[in-house]
């Protein structure tokens, strides 16, 4: 196998004397769609915010590509990777043009990017994500899954190798939820990778290629989805609250809350 793109080795992140994340250890290969997993509070937004570099982990460290995250600048770490955040409420009324716009700030501090190449990738991505219609509206004006929308955009023209999101589809209704994933999806097959922090655990077993099941700041389990989302660890993390089945014709996993 290739050298990863991502390796995290001893991660562990402390808030105060509270530990969040203790030996966070595993790999990304290029063109893999990996979902992070596991229950409120396990540690999935703060080990992003790490691995994004935003915020500074305690211990351990981060290789991009066999570079350490710790020593890259903000710029070059813009170029290897791209980053979607929980909440990311725009702060200015911008259009939704200008917004994904924003994704071409890395490229342009090394290369000339025309207009015309600007105007055809934005509007492509606008397509790809199925909000050409909102291209002129301000973002402010914006629903919150309509902004997410946007930002997800904004993030496919920054063209980074390594996409990390948390919680992507969090206020997104299903239909565009399955659009997202479908791009996502369709995006590592053509050479990106994608780390995605997610609550819905059928829409993880039906896109992601691995799940990494975070608990209590720790990793519980990594593997292929139907491995990790077993009846052992579902039943282990959410009691008898939830049952876990097979779709009939996929085979994936399906977790679904009942009604005792």
């Amino acid at each position: 196998m290739s050298s990863a793109l991502l390796t995290v080795s001893g991660l562990g992140y402390k808030a105060g004397s509270k530990i969040l994340l203790n030996d966070i250890s595993f790999s990304i290969q290029v063109g893999e769609l990996v979902g992070i997993i596991g229950p409120n509070g396990a540690g999935k937004s703060t080990l992003m915010k790490c691995l994004s570099g935003f915020q500074t982990y305690s211990c351990g460290d981060v290789l991009l590509k066999q570079q350490s995250l710790s020593t890259l600048s903000h710029l070059s770490r813009a170029r290897q990777l791209s980053y979607l955040p929980q909440y990311n409420e725009a702060a200015f009324p911008f259009s939704v043009l200008e917004t994904i716009g924003l994704g071409f700030h890395v490229k342009q501090q090394s290369q000339v990017v025309s207009a015309k190449t600007i105007a055809s990738q934005t509007t492509q991505a606008l397509a790809l994500v199925g909000i050409s219609h909102l291209q002129d509206r301000l973002v402010t004006e914006l629903s919150g899954g309509e902004k997410q929308l946007v930002n997800f955009a904004r993030l496919l023209v920054q063209d980074a190798p390594l996409m990390l999101l948390d919680e992507p589809t969090a206020s997104l209704d299903i239909g565009h939820e399955s659009q997202l994933m479908n791009v996502l999806h369709q995006a590592c097959r053509q050479g990106k990778s994608a780390l995605v922090a997610m609550h819905n655990l059928n829409t993880a077993a039906e896109f992601c290629d691995r799940l990494i099941l975070v608990n209590q700041g720790q990793v519980m389990a990594v593997g292929k989805p139907n491995d990790v989302l077993s009846e052992t660890n579902i039943a282990y993390l959410y009691q008898d609250l939830v049952r876990v089945c097979q779709h009939p014709k996929s085979g994936n996993t399906i977790v679904s809350p009942y009604k005792r």
